[in-house]
C-alpha cells in the first residue's frame, strides 16, 4: 500500500521542484493534498504555483488548499521574489491553471484528512509551520493521529539564510515552529545543513534535465533558472545552487538516504531580537528531554539518483 502525504508549501520554485517530484512517485506514494502558507510570497502566489507545478508533473492532481495568509503575530511576511523570479517559478511567467484551490481552508483540510485517516497521513513541510501549528493548536488530538511530519526547517551549526542566526521556515514564524516542535507530534527536522556542499546541483546535471525526454525535468530546470542566478550572485561565481525543498521531501519519500539522525532537545529563539528564530539545539540533554530528531547529512549519490530517476533523467 502507498505512503499518504499532505505537502505544504510555500510554493517557490524548488518548492515547485519538490512538487513535481513527490507527484512523479506514484509507484510509493501518494500525494492527498496539497496546502500552501505564507512565505515566499503572497499566499495567492503561493497557491498558483502549487497549481502550476501539479500540471507539470503531468499526471493526477491532489486537491489544493489555501492555508494561512500571515504569520501568528504579525501581519507582514517575508518575500523571495529576488531569490525565484517575480513569479516565483523563475521567470516562466505561466498563464494562470484552469483550475482554482479548494474553497476549504487549509487548516480544517488538514485536521478532517488526518482524523480521517489516524496513523496515516504523512506531512512534509517546506514552508513556515503556520498552517501545521494552528491546526496542531485547534486540534491537539492531531499530535496522535499523525504518522510523522517531515519538517524542512532549522540548522544545525551552520549560518541561517534568512539571517544570520535563523533559518528561512523557522525564522519566517517562529512562533509556529515552536508550537509544532513542542506538540509531542512524532517529526524529523532536515535541516538546512544537509543542503550545502555536494547536494546541490551541478551544471552538467541541469543540462541533463534539460535534455531529459521529461516534461517535468525540464520544467524544474527552467523553474529554478533565476535561483541558480541567486546562489552565482551572493557567492560570487558559484555554478551549484540547492534546491533545498527537494531533499526534505526526497528524504521523506526515501528514508535511506538519509545518513545521519540525531536525537536532541530543541527550542525556537522567540525573546532574543538578534537571534530571533534560531534554533537551539542540545544532543547532550538526557534522553527524556530529547524533542525532536535531525537530520543534518543525507547520502548524496542516493539522494541524487532517486531524486533524477523520480524526474525522468537517470
Amino acid at each position: 500500500m502507498s505512503r499518504r502525504f499532505i505537502i505544504d508549501t510555500d510554493t517557490g520554485s524548488d518548492d515547485a521542484w519538490a512538487i513535481v517530484e513527490a507527484l512523479c512517485a506514484e509507484d510509493i506514494a501518494r500525494v492527498e493534498a496539497i496546502t500552501t502558507v505564507c512565505g515566499n510570497f503572497p499566499l495567492d502566489l503561493c497557491t498558483k504555483n502549487a497549481l502550476l507545478a501539479e500540471d507539470a508533473a503531468g499526471g493526477y492532481l491532489p486537491p489544493v488548499y489555501r492555508g494561512v495568509e500571515h504569520p501568528l503575530l504579525s501581519q507582514k511576511s517575508f518575500a523571495a521574489y529576488h531569490v525565484h523570479g517575480e513569479d516565483g517559478l523563475g521567470g516562466l511567467n505561466l498563464p494562470a491553471p484552469a483550475r482554482e484551490a479548494e474553497k476549504k481552508h487549509a487548516v480544517p483540510a488538514i485536521i478532517d484528512l488526518v482524523r480521517e485517516n489516524p496513523g496515516e497521513i504523512e506531512i512534509i513541510t517546506i514552508g513556515p509551520l503556520t498552517n501545521i501549528a494552528v491546526a496542531l493548536t485547534l486540534a491537539p488530538d492531531l499530535v496522535r493521529k499523525i504518522k510523522k511530519l517531515w519538517i524542512l526547517g532549522g540548522s544545525a551549526g551552520i549560518r541561517g539564510n534568512l539571517t544570520e542566526c535563523a533559518e528561512y521556515n523557522v525564522g519566517s514564524d517562529p512562533e509556529a515552529a515552536e508550537i509544532v516542535l513542542q506538540s509531542g507530534a512524532p517529526a524529523v527536522w532536515i535541516t538546512l545543513d544537509t543542503t550545502r556542499g555536494s547536494t546541490e546541483i551541478t551544471p552538467d546535471e541541469v543540462e541533463r534535465l534539460l535534455a531529459s525526454p521529461s516534461p517535468a525535468g525540464r520544467f524544474c530546470a527552467l523553474a529554478t533558472r533565476r535561483l541558480r542566478e541567486f546562489y552565482n550572485e551572493i557567492r560570487g561565481g558559484s555554478e551549484t545552487y540547492g534546491v533545498v525543498d527537494s531533499l526534505a521531501v526526497t528524504s521523506a519519500l526515501y528514508p535511506e538516504i538519509m545518513t545521519k539522525l540525531v536525537a536532541a532537545k530543541c527550542r525556537i529563539e522567540l525573546h532574543d531580537a538578534e537571534k530571533r528564530g534560531y534554533f537551539h539545539f542540545d544532543t547532550a540533554a538526557p534522553e527524556a528531554e530529547h524533542n525532536a530528531v535531525l537530520c543534518t547529512a543525507v547520502d548524496t549519490a542516493l539522494f541524487k539518483q532517486r531524486m533524477y530517476a523520480l524526474l525522468g533523467a537517470k
